[in-house]
């Protein structure tokens, strides 16, 4: 599937006369499946917008992003965090101790349903500090589980938003730290917004936020415990959560912001643990599956107490991906021109394809533009192409569905004319039934004067 919006100029649809033009047929044959606006919509979106998070649902790295993984679609990776401080803070009456640790998770995700997702997470961490004398202490947390999933509203074209629950069962530590109840749940909700359609360009921006029990539950010394170096509080928990990425061919810059508030606690909400994480995801197969992310965090917010998470002043991440049941069309490269540039599966279109006024005739002004998306369709072998013709309401209906005929129709003559194989052609028109924008004024149907084209194959 694939997207294609070209906007004709102002010019008046309407005409007057007692009897509209007859419709051409359209044979069944040439109807695409799913081609309404939702179609359209996961096309700027979500087919974006497909690369996991650490907890296996689609995101950044700890961000998570609204839209769900397509129907089918299997993620599964891991995902590293790295520190070394030489000024720890004291669990051991000894002074300020170095400290050392690697955290690793493993995760995956599935789409068993057209906008759900689970997602299952299984963490491990290990810290090794100074204690008096010179000697070393390991404590190890293995085998803390994260389960849950996510369900996708789409609420606009660019907005969509998801509740998000998922339940954790942590592990106890070894005996360098207390133990107590582990099983916690939390529940929250995502909010993605693409600025696709206001920048022409692929920018995703998430919001997060999460409340969750405490994640060990039991009786405190109220003192610093080796268990701070682990990412488990004894509070109840409100974490906030941005980020921001876009995708420019193979690399994927992001930036990402999140600050955990601990209720009840001696810290305020902007010494509670909070994080900025920046870095970059890089695609470097054909079909886009595998994914390699790398990143540095920056802690800003580092308030220290008993049964509270430390956070570093810096951190190396990473996160290895690998997605399956997704077709190679979806996530191809291809070939661009100066005024025809392509995201991912969309064309970007610098200039406008023009017709005369009311009629199907293209105007010599468009041919070089069309003479480009030729030769983008040529030099990408595309194997089928669907053409469709969209119209604003200021005629009637019959009158919009054949105009929107022809003017697709006349598109395709020229591509053909231009060597594009007439085989992998095909012509639909939509008339009105399909507005972009508001018909109410001139600005809204010049939006919605279009013409699309969809890649089948």
């Amino acid at each position: 599937m694939f997207f294609l919006a070209l906007s004709a100029p102002a010019w008046a649809e309407g005409v007057s006369g007692d009897k509209a033009p007859e419709q051409v047929a359209i044979e069944a044959s040439q109807t695409v499946p799913g081609s309404d606006e939702s179609w359209a919509t996961e096309t700027l979106t979500r087919s974006e917008h497909l690369y996991p998070s650490v907890w296996g649902q689609v995101g950044i790295f700890r961000t998570r992003s609204a839209y769900s993984l397509p129907q089918g679609a299997l993620t599964f990776g891991i995902g590293g965090e790295l520190y070394s401080v030489g000024d720890a803070p004291d669990v051991t009456s000894f002074g300020p101790t170095a400290a050392t640790t690697i955290a690793e998770s493993l995760f995956v995700g599935y789409s068993p349903l057209e906008k759900l997702s689970f997602f299952l997470m299984r963490r491990n961490s290990s810290t090794t500090f100074s204690v008096g004398g010179g000697n070393n202490q390991l404590i190890s947390s293995l085998g803390d589980f994260s389960f849950g999933g996510s369900y996708t509203f789409e609420v606009s074209p660019s907005l969509s938003v998801a509740p998000i629950a998922n339940v954790m069962v942590a592990s106890n530590f070894n005996n360098l730290a207390p133990s107590g109840s582990t099983v916690s749940g939390g529940l929250g909700a995502a909010a993605t917004w693409s600025l696709y359609s206001a920048t022409a360009l692929p920018i995703f921006i998430h919001a997060n936020v999460l409340y969750h029990s405490p994640q060990i539950r039991g009786a405190s010394s109220g003192t610093l415990q080796p268990e701070i170096f682990f990412q488990f509080s004894r509070f109840h928990t409100l974490t906030a959560g941005m980020g921001a990425e876009i995708h420019l061919g193979d690399f994927i810059p992001f930036l990402e912001y999140q600050s955990t508030g601990q209720l009840a606690s001696s810290l305020s909400f902007l010494s509670s643990p909070s994080k900025l994480t920046f870095g970059t995801r890089y695609v470097p197969l054909d079909n886009k599956s595998l994914a390699l992310l790398v990143g540095m965090d920056i802690g800003t917010g580092r308030g220290i107490a008993s049964g509270v998470p430390y956070t570093s002043p810096a951190q190396f991440v990473a996160q290895l991906s690998y997605t399956t049941g997704l077709s190679s069309t979806e996530r191809k490269h291809y070939f661009t021109t100066t005024d025809v540039r392509v995201v991912n599966r969309k064309f970007i279109i610098k200039k406008n394809i023009n017709f005369k006024t009311g009629s199907s005739i293209l105007e010599q002004t468009s041919t070089e533009l069309l003479n480009q998306i030729a030769d983008v369709i040529l030099k990408n072998q595309v194997h089928k192409l669907l053409i469709v013709g969209h119209t604003d309401s200021s005629a009637k209906d019959d009158y919009n569905l054949k105009l929107s005929l022809d003017r697709a129709n006349a598109v395709k003559s020229y591509l053909v004319e231009r060597g594009v194989s007439e085989d992998i052609l095909m012509a639909q028109g939509f008339g009105k039934r399909k507005p972009r924008a508001s018909n109410a004024n001139e600005a809204g149907r010049a939006k919605n004067r279009r013409v699309e084209f969809f890649i089948l194959e």
